[in-house]
């Protein structure tokens, strides 16, 4: 091995080992159960998905169909 490839290999090795320390500490957040307890609507990142937000005809229509899903 040459000079140029321990400088190469280093450097993926310091980078990989900061991303993990990184993901360790919390400092680096994916959307993952891991980092926002399987709910990414309360992420606040960009890969956050947006809340739905219903009406309340929305919402009813909604508790109808609960209901008729656990009578079923």
């Amino acid at each position: 091995m040459n000079v140029a490839d321990v400088v190469v290999l280093s450097i993926i090795v310091v980078i990989c080992a900061v991303i993990v320390r990184g993901m360790l500490r919390g400092t680096i957040r994916t959307c993952d159960e891991g980092s926002c307890g399987g709910d990414c609507g309360a992420c606040g990142h960009v890969c956050s998905a947006p809340r739905i937000r219903l009406s309340d005809a929305q919402l009813e229509q909604l508790r109808a169909l609960d209901e008729k899903g656990r009578a079923a």
